[in-house]
């Protein structure tokens, strides 16, 4: 997986720098605009690499829970320069639209800049993608999703760059406005989202949890079902009750049953605390299997 990631990560710098140092250049605000989404999925490249060798750290003295909340914070990190870029994107475009900065000069390089951007994305999205489904991995998918939406921001930027060429230079303002809007909206949802996970959010439905414990043997009830944590590093604490005539041992022969199925049928489970306890007399419960 982090070879998929380098990889993806050089191309996407690659365009990026070229959408921004030519729309500085040019004062083509859209393309400009367009680079900084583009910048995202670099960042986001850079936070997966991370993630990857966090997740290779095993849990210490000092970190006995493990360490992916790192990653949590440098995710965070990318919403917060998000939001940097957005207001950059949006300053620049209301100075355009207030006649305070000049007008854009642009050239025919400015549709062979979006035009060979575009074929890049197009790749990398595809590559991704297919990457994803071999290695099973949510991030590089969720990460070709979002650079499958590079690829419209840009088809979108090239249709303003040919109504500017056309002679009506109000349309680069207008849609850079739109694109830090885009931008900003994502930089939210990525704090709000992280943000989540920093606060112990439930990470799983306990329902999802109940369903599969109910299903052990030895069981009879399940309750206090809580979960907490990030996609791929989910906590899961909660109390079971198993019959009541069990041993020790056997009660705790149950209660890994428990904590083995749990992880086995909800994918991301790494830690399952059972608290276990003897049912009621006469509360029924799941059969034992023969000794």
């Amino acid at each position: 997986m982090s070879r998929v990631l380098w990889l993806t990560l050089v191309l996407n710098a690659c365009v990026a720098l070229s959408k921004i140092v030519y729309g500085h250049a040019t004062g083509v605000l859209s393309i400009r605009a367009d680079g900084f989404h583009s910048l995202t999925d670099s960042v986001n490249n850079l936070v997966g690499i991370l993630g990857v060798l966090l997740a290779a750290r095993p849990a210490d003295a000092g970190h006995p829970y493990g360490h992916t909340k790192f990653e949590v914070l440098a995710a965070g990190g990318v919403g917060l320069s998000l939001l940097v870029m957005a207001y950059d994107v949006l300053t620049s475009a209301a100075g355009r639209l207030s006649g305070v900065a000049e007008a854009p000069q642009l050239d025919a390089k400015a549709f062979v800049v979006l035009v060979v951007t575009l074929a890049v994305n197009v790749g990398v999205a595809r590559y991704e993608r297919r990457q994803a489904e071999l290695l099973g991995s949510t991030f590089l998918a969720s990460d070709a999703a979002h650079t499958g939406s590079d690829v419209l921001v840009t088809l979108g930027v090239i249709a303003t760059v040919a109504l500017v060429h056309a002679g009506f230079p109000i349309f680069d303002p207008i849609m850079a406005l739109g694109i830090a809007a885009f931008i900003a909206w994502t930089g939210v949802q990525i704090l709000r989202q992280n943000l989540r996970y920093l606060a112990d959010a439930a990470a799983l439905e306990p329902q999802a949890v109940h369903e599969v414990v109910m299903q052990i043997a030895g069981v009879a009830s399940v309750h206090k079902i809580r979960t907490r944590g990030a996609p791929g590093d989910v906590h899961v604490d909660l109390h079971v009750q198993v019959a009541r005539h069990l041993d020790v041992v056997a009660a705790h022969r149950v209660t890994h049953w428990v904590i083995d199925a749990i992880k086995a049928r909800l994918p991301g489970v790494t830690d399952v605390v059972v608290h276990t306890e003897p049912a009621a007399e006469g509360q029924k419960f799941n059969p034992m299997p023969p000794e």
